[in-house]
């Protein structure tokens, strides 16, 4: 699990690079701010949730729809990502 994680992170950045330049919408929650999440559209913030959920999370007793009304109810400071995994901690 490990160095799957450290393998994603090692893309991650090269791919972020690339979508911001070619304007894409190829953003990871890892690499979202507080008001980046919050320009997001509603199916977009599921589908952000999902894919982290799918990649981070072992236990998905948490569904991708309530990862993203956490992120919108919290409005605590720090990055999004950090966000995330303490919402689907208090789970």
């Amino acid at each position: 699990m490990a160095g799957a994680l450290l393998a994603f992170l090692a893309v991650q950045p090269a791919a972020h690079g690339a979508a911001a330049e070619s304007g894409a919408d190829d953003a990871s929650l890892l690499y979202l701010s507080s008001g980046d999440w919050q320009r997001q559209s509603a199916p977009r913030k599921v589908a952000l949730a999902a894919d982290f959920m799918r990649i981070f999370c072992t236990d998905q007793r948490m569904s991708a729809a309530s990862l993203a009304d956490c992120l919108d109810r919290d409005k605590a400071d720090g990055a999004l990502f950090e966000r995330a995994i303490a919402c689907v901690s208090a789970r």
